[in-house]
């Protein structure tokens, strides 16, 4: 939905109108969804954290100014719910020393450094360019694992090697890009086709 449309249902939105509301709501469901998704990796939880970002929007509805910015609103509330579900995740899985654990981290730490809307494309770009200098190896690893969603038992089948490799190749390559994308903090889940 472009900007110009959007502002002009905030004082529909604003005065309880359900359509404006359902509109906005049908517009940015699956860009929301599928950010929550990338991180946590949990339909269910997911599905939840996006119910309960439009649900807030709905409840300070008759708050909002015309300049108010719908998009930046949902995507902020969207990215808190998911820290605060990473954070919790963390805690539990603090003493797992596995991948699983760094994975974890990893996420937290990206989607905590994340700022408006509009960086998405700009980290994207750096973590496309950062994926594309990690040896051959390492690569077809990462890309089968975030790409293609395959499981470490599948990945170990496909490449002819242990799942103990797959998980030694998976640690390298987020420890390689968390050190090459230090200055903006990966945005690693999101390198699908969302974009």
């Amino acid at each position: 939905m472009n900007p110009a449309k959007l502002h002009k249902l905030i004082p529909f939105l604003r005065e309880g109108e359900k359509m404006a509301f359902e509109e906005i709501y049908n517009d940015f469901f699956g860009v929301i969804h599928h950010l929550s998704l990338q991180y946590l990796h949990d339909e269910k939880v997911s599905e939840e954290i996006v119910q309960d970002t439009f649900m807030k929007l709905w409840e300070i509805k008759g708050t909002l100014n015309d300049q108010f910015n719908i998009r930046n609103f949902l995507y902020t509330i969207t990215k808190n719910n998911c820290l605060n579900y990473l954070r919790n995740q963390k805690i539990a899985l603090k003493h797992q020393a596995n991948i699983k654990y760094l994975e974890m981290q990893f996420n937290f730490e990206a989607l905590d450094k994340l700022g408006s809307y509009m960086e998405f494309e700009e980290l994207r770009e750096k973590i496309d360019r950062a994926i594309a200098a990690l040896p051959d190896d390492l690569r077809e690893t990462f890309l089968l694992s975030r790409h293609e969603e395959l499981h470490y038992k599948d990945i170990a089948e496909k490449q002819s090697v242990s799942i103990k490799t797959v998980e030694a190749r998976m640690t390298k390559t987020l420890r390689i890009l968390r050190h090459e994308l230090k200055d903006y903090v990966t945005l690693i889940c999101l390198i699908s086709n969302f974009f």
